[in-house]
């Protein structure tokens, strides 16, 4: 996973409303950065690809990113 997807998906889930996927999440912050939907998808791939590389949930695997990452 490059650098602007780790900090994409550790701003999406400190940013994380309540009751919100952490898909919703990323797709908002994806908006705001004024990224394209092909940046999305690339961006959702690494993060399903890097939570069953460790065997967690996508929930799971962003919310390590981001603690990685603060």
């Amino acid at each position: 996973m490059d650098q602007e997807s780790v900090s994409i998906v550790a701003e999406a889930a400190r940013t994380k409303l309540r009751n919100e996927t952490i898909e919703r999440s990323i797709g908002r912050t994806v908006r705001r950065r004024g990224l394209d939907f092909s940046r999305y998808i690339q961006v959702m791939s690494d993060l399903r690809d890097l939570a069953k590389e460790r065997k967690v949930t996508v929930e799971e695997a962003a919310q390590n990113l981001r603690e990685d990452e603060g």
